[in-house]
């Protein structure tokens, strides 16, 4: 095939579909109707001589010329987009633009939330879509503009990431409401002799809170592992089951808490994005978007232990 031939308006195309793996949500994206997204495939798979992408129950799924053909075609846009976007700004307010985000349940629960107010208040045509890229695929899936950013635990990056940190949090032991332990102080003893919902995107592999007990030759016992943090919290409000978890996690799913009756180190939430996209307005905007989301927890934060500090201070003094 001579490339002087090639249409390339159907690189575009194929980029999309590459990356969204679906026809119906590429064309809303590209804002042509399926039918011309279905047709301008067809003339691309004609023209390479490939199927390009086969149709499988998870989706359009790409062929190995596909995979090899990806990140040159997607480098080659962002190229001709950063050139041609170099001196536009980004404006949230009517901006239509689709922002791939990764998280892990518990980082989506602390900061989606917060993130999608936002959105709805200062960019109201701005779609976010929030998946889990594994770290150690995290790199390639920003090369190949899957993901825009990502929000994880600190690890470590390679020259194709910039990476900046958002907030640390401390560790508690969620109950159930009128749980026995919530009367007392809780004790190593108490906390180990307790069952506990280990939630980590992984399938293996001990937590901040194992390595903690491991330090001590302890160990807990995981009655269920789980990714789902909301699902883990349904399980705790209605047995003795708990989960360990950061205290803002208390406050997100109203369930009473205790202090943790050992060290651990805390949870550092991090911000991550490709270098590639480092000048690039609407992904500075977002990542300046969920810095300012953690800036202001952290200010919330320390205002509601100054509180509980004043609280504490009056009830012995009373």
């Amino acid at each position: 095939m001579s490339f002087q031939n090639l249409d390339l308006n159907l690189l575009r195309a194929f980029d999309v579909i590459y990356i969204e793996r679906n026809l119906t949500r590429a064309s809303k994206i590209l804002c042509i109707s399926q039918p011309a997204v279905s047709n301008a495939l067809q003339r691309l798979r004609e023209s390479l001589g490939d199927p390009l992408f086969i149709r499988e129950r998870r989706g359009m799924m790409p062929t190995p010329f596909a995979d090899s053909l990806a990140p040159a075609v997607h480098s080659a846009l962002q190229l001709i987009r950063s050139g041609l976007g170099a001196r536009e700004e980004f404006s949230p307010k009517i901006s239509k633009r689709m922002f791939r985000v990764s998280m892990n349940d518990p980082a989506e629960a602390l900061f989606l939330p917060l993130l999608i107010d936002l959105l709805v208040e200062k960019a109201p045509d701005v779609h976010v879509q929030s998946t889990f890229v594994g770290r150690h695929e995290l790199a390639n899936e920003m090369g190949t503009g899957a993901i825009d950013v990502a929000v994880d635990v600190p690890f470590p990056v390679d020259d194709r990431l910039h990476h900046r940190e958002l907030l640390s949090e401390s560790y508690v032991c969620l109950l159930r409401p009128k749980h026995r332990l919530l009367s007392k102080k809780m004790t190593l003893s108490d906390y180990l002799e307790l069952q506990h919902i280990h939630v980590s995107a992984r399938r293996h592999g001990l937590g901040h809170v194992d390595r903690a007990l491991a330090e001590q030759n302890l160990s807990r016992n995981i009655k269920v592992r789980t990714r789902n943090a909301s699902l883990a919290a349904q399980v705790v409000r209605g047995s003795d089951l708990s989960i360990t978890m950061p205290e803002r996690f208390a406050e997100y799913f109203d369930l009473p808490s205790a202090p943790l009756p050992f060290k651990v180190p805390l949870l550092e939430w991090t911000l991550y994005w490709p270098v590639r996209l480092e000048h690039d307005p609407g992904n500075k905007w977002l990542r300046d978007t969920i810095t300012r989301i953690a800036e202001d927890y952290k200010l919330k934060a320390r205002s509601n232990a100054r509180a509980k500090t004043k609280r504490k201070i009056a009830a012995s003094g009373a």
